[in-house]
């Protein structure tokens, strides 16, 4: 099997905020609540995880406005949310094999 990725500065597309979301949700709610965050345009990345939170979600916004619009409007409402906890990316060194200098 052979499996392409492409790498493409999220700034050019007019995001310039990403962010890490790392949120617990109740576990019986767990598969609806990926699934639902997954279908969001701003979501890059969701997976199951294990530890103090069970769901990690990579972001990409256009600004800090609109990260804090997708946590209150998108992610917010989700009742089987209990905690997030935010993680702003500042600078990526590495991304799909690619050294960024």
């Amino acid at each position: 099997m052979l499996r392409l990725a492409t790498e493409l500065d999220l700034a050019l597309l007019g995001a310039q905020t990403e962010a890490l979301l790392w949120i617990s949700v109740r576990p019986g709610a767990l598969q609806e609540t990926a699934r639902t965050l997954s279908a969001h345009p701003h979501v890059r990345f969701c997976a199951a995880t294990t530890g103090l939170a069970n769901l990690v979600v990579a972001v990409a916004a256009a600004n800090l406005d609109a990260l804090y619009t997708f946590l209150t409007d998108a992610v917010g409402p989700l009742e089987a949310v209990t905690a997030i906890d935010t993680t702003p990316l500042l600078a990526t060194v590495k991304r799909t094999g690619l050294i960024r200098d």
